[in-house]
C-alpha cells in the first residue's frame, strides 16, 4: 500500500522560534512498513506548511496523521481536507490515544491507533489488504456501524535494537536547524517506557512502566550513520531516561572512544535521584561529551513536588545541580508554575529559586492536565477545566481553574518569569568561554556573542506577541 504520513505543523511558541525537530515517530512507522513491501512518504508541515499537495493525497492509499494535544485542532482540520477525497484517514499519537472515541465521533478519522504505532499501524495495513476482520488487529480503535470499537490494547515493541532506524531519508532533513554548541543537531530515541509515573505526564501510561532500552552499540550506530552521512557533530536523546542505567551509559561512553566519535556534543533528560546516586556515571558522561541536561526542577516547594509525584527532594536537586557543574556540565532548568493550591508567595519562590540556578538555559511551562494523566482525571472530576481550546493546551497558557490565582495572574507570573530570566543583564552579557570535564570548548566569535544577546530579546518579543490573551472568565477563588 501507499502510506503518507503527516506531522501538522505547531502552533506553539517553540514551533514559531523554529525549535522544529524530525518527527521520528512517523519516521519509525515508516521504516517498519518500508520492510513489509508498503510504501511510504512523510511530509511534516512545521517545516513547509504547503508541503501537501494534491498528488500526494492521490498518491496514498491511506493516509496516517500524529495528533499530540495543542496540534491536534490542525490534525483535524488536515484531516477534514482528506476525507473531501474519501481517503481513509489513521491518527496517533499521545492525544488520540486517550482521547480516541472523541477523535473518532467527528466523523474525521477512521482508525485511531493507540500507543507506540509501529507494530499496530503495521497490522492495521495488512488487515486491510486482506479484507481481514478489525477485531484482530489490537490496538486500535474505531467505529462499526456507527458503535465505537475499542481492542484489546497492544503490548509495546520490547526488542528495540531490531527496530529499523527512523527513515529520515524521507524527511527534509536540511531544513532541520537545530544547534547545540554552534554545532548542527540530530534527534534520536535510545528507550521508550517511564517507570515514574509523574503526576502531570503520560509518558507511563503511553509507552508502559516497562523501561525498554536499546543496547549501546545500537545508539552509537546509529550516532555514526548520522555523523558520516547528514555531518552531525551534536545529538539530543529525546527519550525520557537516558541515563536510568549506568551500566549503559558507560557501556556507550567506551563506545564512543572506540570508534573515535570524540568530537561530539550532546544533550539529555535526567533525573536528579538519578544523577545524585551515580557521581562515577556523571564524570563519565562529561568524558563522552556530555553538554547539556535537561532537568525537571519543576519547583523547590517540597509541598508541590509531593503532589507532582516526583519522588525527589530539594536536597537531591540542589545535590544533581552541583554535581553536573562540578564535571562541566550544563543544565537545562525546567520549571512549572499554576499548581492547582499554589499561592502567589510559591510562585514567586519558583521563580527566584530559578535565578538562583541560573541554568544555562531556563523554561518555565504553565501546569497543563494532558489527556492520560493523573492531573487530567483529577481536574475533569473536580471541574476544574476552564475551556478544551486543544491549541492553547501548550504549556504557555492557563487552562485550569485554581484555588488561590486567577488565569490572568497565572499569566502574568508566567511572562514575568521569563523575563526576569532572560531579559537579566548578567545573562545577557556573560559570555565566559564553557568547558567539559576541564577541557575548553572553543570561544564563541564576536559575531556569536551578539547573536546570543539579540536571541534571548527575540524570543522574549516573540513570546509576548504569541501568548494567546484568552477571554477568562471572573473565577471565583478560595479565601487568600
Amino acid at each position: 500500500m501507499n502510506v503518507l504520513l503527516i506531522s501538522p505543523a505547531g502552533s506553539n511558541l517553540y514551533a514559531k522560534l523554529g525549535a522544529q525537530l524530525p518527527p521520528l515517530g512517523l519516521g519509525y512507522i515508516a521504516s517498519v512498513i518500508r520492510e513489509h513491501d508498503h510504501k511510504a512518504k512523510i511530509i511534516d508541515l512545521g517545516i513547509d506548511e504547503m508541503s501537501l499537495t494534491q498528488t500526494d493525497i492521490d498518491w496514498a492509499d491511506i493516509i496516517g496523521i500524529s495528533a499530540d494535544t495543542p496540534r491536534y485542532p490542525e490534525a483535524l482540520r488536515i484531516a477534514k481536507l482528506i476525507k473531501t477525497h474519501n481517503k481513509p484517514v489513521v491518527m496517533g499519537g499521545y492525544h488520540v490515544s486517550f482521547l480516541d472515541r472523541e477523535a473518532l465521533e467527528t466523523g474525521l478519522v477512521d482508525y485511531v491507533v493507540r500507543g507506540e504505532g509501529e507494530m499496530i499501524f503495521l497490522n492495521l495495513l495488512k488487515t486491510l489488504e486482506n479484507h481481514d476482520d478489525m477485531k484482530l488487529v489490537a490496538g486500535i480503535s474505531y467505529l462499526e456501524n456507527g458503535v465505537y470499537q475499542k481492542n484489546r490494547d497492544e503490548a509495546p515493541p520490547h526488542d528495540l535494537d531490531n527496530m529499523p532506524f527512523p527513515a529520515r531519508d524521507l524527511l527534509p532533513i536540511k531544513h532541520y536547524k537545530n544547534q547545540l554548541n554552534g554545532l548542527p543537531l540530530a534527534n534520536l530515541i535510545t528507550s521508550r517506557g517511564c517507570p515514574f509515573n509523574c503526576y502531570f505526564c503520560s509518558s507511563s501510561k503511553f509507552g508502559g512502566l516497562t523501561w525498554r532500552s536499546r543496547s549501546a552499540v545500537s545508539i552509537v550506530d546509529e550516532m555514526e550513520y548520522l555523523y558520516y552521512t547528514y555531518g552531525y557533530r551534536a545529538f539530543a536523546f529525546m527519550d525520557d531516561n537516558f541515563t536510568l542505567s549506568s551500566r549503559r551509559i558507560f557501556e556507550f561512553a567506551d563506545e564512543l572512544e572506540k570508534r573515535n566519535l570524540t568530537d561530539i556534543y550532546w544533550w539529555c533528560f535526567s533525573r536528579v535521584d538519578i544523577l545524585v546516586k551515580n557521581e562515577d556515571m556523571v564524570k563519565r558522561m562529561a568524558e563522552a561529551g556530555a553538554y547539556m541536561v535537561f532537568l525537571g526542577l519543576e519547583s523547590n516547594n517540597e509541598t508541590v513536588l509531593n503532589t507532582y509525584n516526583k519522588h525527589i527532594h530539594n536536597n537531591q536537586q540542589q545535590q544533581a545541580i552541583k554535581l553536573l557543574r562540578k564535571y562541566g556540565i550544563k543544565i537545562h532548568g525546567s520549571y512549572i508554575i499554576g499548581d492547582i493550591h499554589e499561592t502567589r508567595e510559591m510562585v514567586l519562590q519558583t521563580i527566584k529559586w530559578a535565578k538562583q540556578v541560573n541554568a544555562k538555559s531556563t523554561q518555565f511551562s504553565i501546569l497543563t492536565p494532558y489527556p492520560g494523566t493523573a492531573l487530567y482525571e483529577d481536574v475533569e472530576k473536580d471541574k476544574r477545566f476552564l475551556h478544551k481550546k486543544w491549541e492553547l493546551y501548550d504549556g504557555m497558557h492557563p487552562v485550569i481553574k485554581l484555588d488561590y490565582l486567577t488565569p490572568k495572574e497565572i499569566q502574568h507570573f508566567f511572562i514575568k518569569a521569563f523575563q526576569s530570566f532572560y531579559l537579566n543583564p548578567k545573562k545577557l552579557f556573560h559570555h565566559s568561554p564553557d568547558k567539559i570535564n576541564g577541557k575548553k570548548i572553543p570561544e564563541k566569535s564576536l559575531t556569536e556573542k551578539v547573536r546570543s544577546i539579540i536571541r534571548p530579546l527575540s524570543v522574549f518579543m516573540t513570546f509576548c506577541r504569541e501568548i494567546n490573551h484568552y477571554d477568562y472568565k471572573n473565577i471565583k477563588l478560595k479565601d487568600r
